[in-house]
């Protein structure tokens, strides 16, 4: 009998399988610039909302509301900055590739009308844009925009 040389099916299937089972591994561990983009979407979707209430509860109530605006994430309270009320804290984090530059509380007044201010974020899936948070005079206003060099937007 000749002595055949060569991989027996088992031996196919398994190495197959181990690596099939890596693939899926790793593209399922690291997410792909499609699942970055959607979860900073899905962020500024749920910042929208989350102002909206502030802004909302702030002119219902009577009570002012702060936005606070941290390196990981959106933290709003019921209360004065520097002086919330316990246990009315909501949290929103932000996606991995979105960072603030340096910490910021916006104050929402009673009326709901925010102070005048400027957040700068940076996102890693757009390394040369900074992204512009302006909140505005109006009730309950802000706008988001792109913009190539935001150093001289800051407003201390």
């Amino acid at each position: 009998m000749a002595s055949r040389h060569g991989f027996t099916l088992i031996e196919t299937v398994t190495v197959l399988a181990i690596v099939t089972s890596m693939a899926v591994i790793t593209v399922h561990r690291f997410p792909t610039r499609q699942r970055q983009v959607a979860d900073e979407q899905a962020f500024w979707r749920d910042l929208q909302t989350m102002w909206q209430q502030r802004t909302f509860e702030a002119s219902v109530t009577g009570h002012p509301q702060v936005v606070s605006f941290r390196g990981t994430e959106v933290v709003s309270w019921t209360g004065k900055q520097g002086h919330p009320i316990p246990k009315q804290q909501w949290h929103l984090a932000l996606p991995a590739t979105l960072k603030t530059e340096r910490g910021r509380d916006i104050q929402i007044w009673k009326n709901g009308h925010p102070q005048l201010a400027v957040v700068i974020f940076k996102s890693a899936l757009r390394p040369k844009q900074k992204i512009k948070l302006n909140a505005l005079m109006g009730w309950g206003a802000y706008r988001v925009t792109n913009v190539k060099d935001a150093q001289w937007f800051y407003d201390d």
